[in-house]
């Protein structure tokens, strides 16, 4: 699991990945996305995007069953940041596991999941991105 050594949240989160993978059945599926959700802080949405990829590819690995909604916090950021189509969501992930310097880099895991699972993902990248737009200009 990722092996973070700063900010005090990754911190954090990656101590509580250790504990979720090494005892699931102690932590609830709304405890995990409390959790996950709580480590993103306020950022400009282009390096939210790349924190969020970062906190949530390991929680993907570990509960692939929640990742629609952990991959919907990423996409809100792309589409707040005027991202106006789905066909460029997988791009930008994948960009976020090979850039030199990344605002929070992604564990190996997160890495190996960015370019191995991510990629497979676009019928549901395309339902995310689509429902979290109507939301968007719903807001408006």
């Amino acid at each position: 699991m990722p092996t973070w050594t700063s900010p005090p949240q990754l911190v954090a989160l990656a101590a509580f990945y250790a504990q979720a993978q090494a005892h699931p059945e102690t932590l609830s599926d709304a405890v995990f996305l409390d959790t996950v959700k709580a480590a993103h802080w306020p950022t400009n949405c282009w390096n939210y995007v790349e924190a969020s990829f970062a906190i949530i590819a390991p929680a993907c690995l570990l509960r692939p069953h929640l990742t629609a909604e952990l991959i919907a916090l990423p996409i809100a950021a792309m589409i707040a940041g005027g991202l106006d189509d789905a066909e460029q969501v997988i791009e930008i992930g994948l960009a976020c596991a090979t850039r030199d310097a990344p605002y929070v880099a992604p564990s190996e895991e997160g890495k190996r999941w960015l370019m191995q699972v991510w990629p497979g993902l676009g019928e549901m990248v395309e339902a995310v991105f689509q429902t979290r737009l109507q939301e968007a200009m719903e807001e408006e």
